[in-house]
């Protein structure tokens, strides 16, 4: 069974720790991570959480007395997910092809006063365009703005690896995202759509 009991935005939730989150067992991190997963678009798990809530109430109310515990374990097995599957044929890794970095080719001076000192980069994932923009926040910290331009950008996937710190996020519906409070460090990141994934250029800060 998968989880995100580390963090993974990218992982469903098992149907334990679905439970533990119904019956209020999970830690303050713990709660506020399935919490977050349940907001992405995930429908599967929002469907695992609403049909166990209702097979938990059910139980409660009932007054036959307690639960075997191998009725319990057969329950659970029934909602357990299925296997992710492998991606498809012939979808594999590809390199974002760099189109545009203002640290090696010059803003216009209406351009600088509108980004201010941020680096701002461009893109070619496949047929679409990715445009980032990497902003120094402190002394220790950045963050990465970006715009994915695809039909349905909202669904892509951004991981991005800072240090030892490992972060993603999903696209809005203008295909938009922000990752801040990162380490001012190197930065790798990866994008993920239903049929295509690519790797970004290491991106110095």
């Amino acid at each position: 069974m998968r989880s995100n009991r580390d963090g993974g935005a990218d992982r469903h939730l098992d149907a334990a720790l679905a439970l533990d989150f119904l019956e209020r067992r999970l830690d303050g991190p713990a709660r506020r991570s399935v919490e977050e997963h349940l907001g992405s678009p995930c429908g599967a798990c929002r469907e695992r959480i609403r049909s166990l809530g209702e097979m938990v109430a059910t139980m409660r109310e009932d007054r036959v007395g307690e639960v075997p515990a191998s009725l319990h374990q057969r329950a659970v097995e029934l909602f357990a997910p299925a296997a992710k599957p492998s991606p498809a044929p012939g979808v594999v890794d590809a390199v974002a092809r760099l189109l545009f970095d203002s640290a090696t080719q010059p803003l216009s001076a209406a351009a600088r006063r509108s980004v201010g000192s941020a680096r701002r980069l461009r893109f070619q994932l496949g047929s679409h365009t990715m445009d980032v923009e990497c902003e120094r926040e402190g002394a220790a910290t950045m963050s990465v703005r970006g715009r994915i331009s695809a039909p349905d950008a909202h669904l892509w996937l951004v991981v991005v690896e800072a240090g030892t710190e490992r972060r993603s996020t999903h696209a809005d519906a203008t295909g938009s995202f922000v990752l801040d409070t990162l380490p001012h460090t190197p930065i790798a990141m990866r994008l993920r759509s239903a049929d295509a994934r690519y790797s970004v250029p290491m991106l110095e800060p």
